[in-house]
């Protein structure tokens, strides 16, 4: 009867110990998950899977290199002048 006994109480620490080790893998996941909205588009997109940018010592994270190069140009037509002149 003893050993039954025994060997149920080493069943359960064996059980408590492995949830412990579970919890900790799941929120490694979440924090390795970490998401960022795209500037141009909106999507969000996975710290892991994003293309970044860096604008003025600040990163910027996107979806796809077409939404990087859009950021670029919008950031361009900011900065210059309009050249088109408007007096006439």
């Amino acid at each position: 009867m003893r050993i039954l006994i025994w060997i149920l109480l080493g069943y359960l620490v064996l059980r408590m110990l492995r949830g412990r080790k579970e919890v900790r893998a799941e929120k490694g996941r979440v924090a390795a998950a970490e998401t960022h909205r795209d500037p141009v588009c909106g999507t969000f997109v996975a710290e892991s899977d994003a293309v970044v940018g860096i604008l003025d010592g600040k990163r910027h994270y996107f979806c796809s290199r077409s939404c990087l190069e859009r950021f670029r140009e919008e950031i361009e037509q900011k900065a210059t002048p309009n050249q088109s002149g408007g007096k006439g």
